[in-house]
């Protein structure tokens, strides 16, 4: 299978970790500059998805708080009432915060793509052994507030040229997840692998697959390589969002730079998790395909 290609597709951050009024645009890359109203930063992810040809409008997780989203998509003019569905990358609060107040703002039954897992009760545990916990969406919140919950657990046509991945199989040898992550399970605290981290593709006429990542717990090489594979589509244009390597050592940060090399993206543009070291690799090592993130940043193909 192949995924269908589709036009006119423009990319929103509408929350991340980093906000800059002055960060210079480029050709397809559109900033929040000076003369336009503040935007909120804070240490959670949200993208806008807009998808022209086929008329749908997609919204990838929903911030860490309820204060930045509502504001940032005021701001921004895009219209929560507008939006099609909602796709969470994962359970964790970072990216789920702000949907409840986001789906009261639609003001209609939105469906929300989400794999079963996002539901678990999650904790941290620290090197030091210190707790920090429990974080649980409930399902019933989210209904109440408007969402009608779309379970997924394999690739999930969104709309056409757009998938949500569903889990991701973990294949690098060197993307290991996140070592301080549990959920509890029949009263214990066990080891997480985060079965539900999802991401969004789209396969763009003339150009190939943007994949927006949400934390990319799978490992972002992983991600990639697995919407290759799910589209049918080899050639990669762009790579963007949270690739979660905020903690990483560099010999990890190296090899996954190598890899994206290898893939061949022509834009890069890491967010949230990446992690200000990471970060700062891809712009010396990848210094031609590398776009900063910040908030309000809109990509457009």
């Amino acid at each position: 299978m192949r995924l269908t290609e589709t036009t006119d597709v423009t990319i929103t951050t509408v929350v991340d970790n980093y906000s800059d009024l002055l960060v210079g645009a480029m050709p397809g890359v559109e900033r929040h500059g000076p003369g336009k109203g503040p935007l909120l930063a804070e240490h959670g992810l949200s993208v806008h998805i807009r998808l022209g040809g086929e008329g749908k409008e997609i919204l990838l997780d929903a911030g860490f708080t309820k204060v930045a989203l509502p504001h940032n998509l005021a701001q921004l003019g895009i219209d929560p009432t507008r939006v099609d569905q909602v796709v969470i990358s994962h359970g964790h609060r970072d990216h789920t915060a702000g949907l409840a107040e986001f789906l009261r703002m639609a003001g209609k039954r939105v469906p929300v793509v989400v794999h079963p897992d996002a539901f678990l009760e999650r904790w941290f545990i620290l090197p030091d052994g210190s707790k920090m916990g429990p974080w649980h969406e409930k399902q019933q919140e989210w209904e109440e507030a408007g969402a009608d919950i779309v379970y997924v657990e394999e690739p999930y046509e969104l709309a056409p040229g757009c998938l949500a991945t569903g889990p991701i199989p973990r294949r690098t040898d060197f993307e290991k997840g996140m070592a301080s992550a549990y959920y509890r399970q029949d009263g214990e605290l066990v080891q997480d692998p985060i079965n539900d981290d999802q991401s969004i593709v789209v396969n763009i006429e003339g150009k190939g697959l943007v994949v927006v990542a949400g934390c990319a717990h799978s490992g972002i090489v992983n991600t990639v390589r697995y919407a290759q594979e799910i589209s049918g589509v080899k050639k990669v244009w762009a790579v963007v969002g949270g690739f979660h390597l905020g903690d990483a050592t560099p010999e990890k940060v190296g090899r996954t730079i190598d890899e994206m090399k290898t893939i061949g993206p022509r834009l890069v543009m890491p967010a949230h998790c990446t992690g200000f070291a990471a970060t700062r690799r891809f712009s010396e090592d990848m210094s031609r395909e590398f776009v900063l993130n910040a908030v309000g940043t809109r990509l457009s193909f």
